[in-house]
């Protein structure tokens, strides 16, 4: 049980967040060089009611599903945890539509016509759609499109999204009755954005086609449905390090944070799974010290890499933390905590065969990498390492035309994170730092907390976010929120045991969750992630 104090902070700093929203006007961001925008309720008070009332709902149907699950974590069979954590996925979709419906009229749904469309917001499908006649010619000169140095959305990204989103156009041209069917299920609020699109296209000659809103809305609902299914990897990770009920109870909060509904459809939301999944597979395969898992978590790297290079600081959190295992074992830490009656040679041999059996899954993901990158370059004629590099110098060229007053954004970034994580998730990875930070044994003990706060850090201190972290970092998400389970975890999870059920743990958690949904929904009622 931890203190009432603790809680009582937590509760009054997430008042604190939502006041800071919507009862003041502080730029939410540095004015002249980047800011958040508002939502101004102006004579729509009674949808601001009704949104909060439909939040309400969609939030208690999804606590309610949580709190069942929980009850099952402990007996309950390895499908059966499948089958829930499945089912919590579904129904934080749910939450999500639900929520990204609440705000007044103009800031619902109908963002995902607008940032996908209109190259401004996006560029993936407009490029696709009118620039993209084949494939193959666009791979063979897309190391020149890049030395063009264009510094916003389509010079700072390697090819993947184009192809993603060229194929599903040439697909769904191809199958009229399907796209007509995708079309047709989408919300009034988007429908209505379309026909605005489609009004302004037809000013300068073009039309919006029945398959090109099939492909945007597809899009749109295929980001958010790799969205909530981050939560089973987020789960998994977890469950590397604490029980399972609350790997369960930590894995709850993934759909409740703020930034993912309110940045939904970006690219950034959709990168959540894979990065999730790299990070599993990659810490996966060091503590197996296998080559086949180190080459299936190198492939998960490379096709994120295809499509940006995001996934660098997830990549080097996650091998960070692997190491940091590596070290903990080659110290004679095991896991277990059980020390080995042997000779101190018979010791030192299998500790010495620690960071040599290391040397397998890096192998597995370095042929995994460099083999993937080796057929690209030959079947597409693209170099893809010079197409890494010119996106690379492309987003440091942003912040010479878009200039950024780096300490300034050193101040602000982390109380985006804030802001964009939830108050409660913040505070238990606070929590989690407290109780495995008191020295460095206790450091090696939580790789992966270290491995986060590090390469974080590192990124805050770089400026290479300044402005947008919020949405730039949703990638970090899934391994920010694994590191937070230690703040649910008992004093007594450190090696992973199974615990009894806590009712006193147990509201704790559900006052914390309850908190959560009630600051994501004021927070997305009142954020916009788009200008208008």
């Amino acid at each position: 049980m931890y203190s009432t104090r603790g809680l009582i902070t937590a509760l009054a700093l997430s008042a604190c967040s939502v006041a800071f929203l919507w009862l003041t006007s502080v730029p939410l961001g540095i004015p002249g060089e980047w800011t958040w925008e508002r939502i101004s309720p102006t004579d729509a008070d009674p949808e601001i009611v009704l949104g909060f009332v439909q939040s309400a709902i969609a939030g208690a149907v999804y606590i309610l599903i949580a709190w069942l699950g929980s009850r099952r974590m402990v007996n309950g069979s390895r499908l059966e945890v499948g089958s829930w954590l499945v089912g919590i996925a579904s129904v934080g979709f749910g939450w999500l539509l639900a929520v990204q419906e609440a705000p007044p009229t103009g800031w619902r749904m109908s963002k995902a016509a607008f940032v996908l469309y209109y190259p401004g917001s996006s560029g993936y499908f407009h490029k696709a759609r009118y620039d993209l006649p084949d494939s193959a010619e666009f791979l063979r000169n897309y190391q020149d499109l890049m030395a063009e140095g264009d510094v916003l959305h389509v010079g700072t990204h390697p090819p993947g999204l184009f192809l993603i989103y060229r194929a599903l156009i040439v697909e769904l041209d191809r199958r009229p009755a399907l796209a007509e069917f995708i079309a047709s299920l989408t919300p009034a609020s988007t429908a209505e954005a379309f026909d605005l699109i489609d009004t302004n296209q037809l000013r300068s000659g073009n039309d919006l086609t029945i398959a090109d809103r099939a492909v945007i809305w597809l899009v749109t609902m295929l980001t958010q449905a790799c969205c909530v299914l981050a939560v089973i990897p987020i789960f998994l990770l977890a469950r590397q390090s604490v029980s399972r009920d609350t790997a369960w109870r930590a894995a709850a909060f993934w759909p409740l944070l703020p930034a993912l509904a309110i940045f939904l459809p970006k690219s950034d939301v959709l990168f959540v799974l894979p990065a999730a999944l790299l990070t599993w597979t990659w810490l996966a395969a060091a503590r197996r010290r296998s080559f086949i898992i180190g080459f299936l978590a190198g492939a998960i790297g490379w096709a994120g890499l295809f499509c940006s290079l995001a996934f660098l600081p997830v990549g080097l959190i996650a091998f960070v933390a692997s190491l940091l295992t590596v070290a903990k074992r080659f110290a004679g830490d095991e896991a277990d905590g059980v020390q080995p009656v042997d000779s101190a040679v018979t010791t030192m041999l299998k500790r010495l065969a620690t960071p040599v059996a290391f040397w397998k899954p890096v192998l597995g993901g370095m042929v995994a990498v460099a083999g993937l990158t080796l057929v690209v370059s030959l079947v597409c004629e693209m170099n893809l390492l010079n197409v890494w590099i010119h996106n690379y110098h492309n987003h440091s060229a942003f912040y010479a035309q878009f200039s950024r007053t780096v300490w300034k954004w050193w101040l602000v970034n982390p109380l985006e994170l804030v802001f964009a994580a939830g108050v409660p998730v913040i505070f238990l990875v606070a929590r989690s730092a407290r109780q495995h930070l008191r020295s460095w044994q206790d450091a090696l003990q939580s790789p992966l907390l270290v491995s986060f706060l590090a390469v974080w850090t590192l990124l805050w201190l770089s400026g290479k976010n300044s402005g947008e972290a919020a949405r730039l970092w949703n990638p970090l998400l899934p391994i920010l929120l694994t590191v937070a389970a230690g703040g649910l975890a008992k004093s007594t999870e450190s090696t992973g045991e199974e615990s009894t059920d806590d009712p006193v743990g147990e509201h704790e958690w559900l006052i914390l969750l309850s908190c959560q949904a009630i600051v994501c929904a004021a927070t997305v009622l009142k954020v916009a992630g788009f200008h208008s």
